[in-house]
């Protein structure tokens, strides 16, 4: 039986190294920007203001009629290494966050193919489906979040259990997914601000965070996620690698190919 697990995992990758790909010469213009409006010659001064009109105030003959709200921002060559380092951070953090979406997509592709062939496994996903909904009978209805983790954990079987306990850079799989996800959602909904006890649930998590993510202490409840692209490389390419040992576990699991070495 050929392994269909694989086209699902190069479209993950494909998608990876098309971030990395762009985001490292977006990188090189940035430092070569930053280098040119920051030499001791430099020059640069920059302002915008917030304008706009009332919809529902009187026009001028048909032409609306704008207002400044009071809202200004100034850039100069002294703050303008820090702003756009900010921008940067902002860009990859949501890359970052594209990244778990499709790597959710991933999962989801693997594990609905697998539960067609294995009714112990649909067995149990259906079991972990809301009560009113009815029993997977489609790609869309794949849970997602930690009940699809629980999927995978069950599919995976011993082997995904053994990859978790022993791999060579001392990483348990359920504390990463905890952590990628939770960094996702704070990016996604919180303008990156994540919340310290949701990465210090143990020195694992902790660890994990620190080896993927940058951070500033904004309080002391939060935390702001940052990244620049040495650290956004790292991320993808731990990134790839656990989408790796994923597709290798589910194969092994089925007795398929899964060495891709080229």
């Amino acid at each position: 039986m050929s392994n269909t697990y694989r086209n699902y995992l190069d479209i993950f990758f494909e998608k990876l190294l098309y971030y990395r790909h762009i985001s490292s010469r977006v990188n090189k213009v940035f430092q070569n920007d930053i280098q040119l409006y920051t030499s001791e010659k430099a020059s640069m001064h920059f302002a915008s203001a917030l304008i706009i009109s009332d919809w529902t105030a009187p026009s001028d003959n048909g032409w609306e009629i704008n207002f400044h709200t009071g809202l200004t921002k100034q850039t100069n060559k002294y703050n303008y290494k820090s702003e756009i380092e900010k921008v940067y951070s902002r860009q990859l953090c949501l890359l970052y966050a594209q990244s778990f979406e499709s790597f959710e997509r991933l999962l989801k592709d693997c594990l609905y193919d697998r539960l067609n062939r294995d009714e112990i496994i649909k067995e149990y996903a259906n079991k972990l489906l809301p009560k009113n909904q009815i029993p997977l009978n489609s790609r869309k209805k794949m849970p997602g979040r930690e009940n699809l983790f629980k999927i995978l954990k069950r599919a995976g079987g011993k082997t995904f259990k053994d990859f978790t306990l022993k791999n060579n850079p001392n990483i348990r799989f359920n504390e990463l997914w905890k952590i990628l996800s939770a960094v996702r959602h704070s990016i996604t909904h919180n303008e990156s601000n994540i919340e310290k006890s949701l990465i210090k649930k143990s020195d694992h998590h902790f660890e994990i965070f620190n080896l993927l993510f940058h951070s500033q202490n904004i309080s002391d409840e939060f935390l702001l996620v940052t990244l620049d692209y040495k650290k956004f490389e790292t991320l993808l390419k731990r990134f790839a690698e656990f989408a790796f040992q994923v597709f290798k576990s589910l194969s092994i699991e089925e007795n398929l190919e899964w060495d891709i070495r080229a």
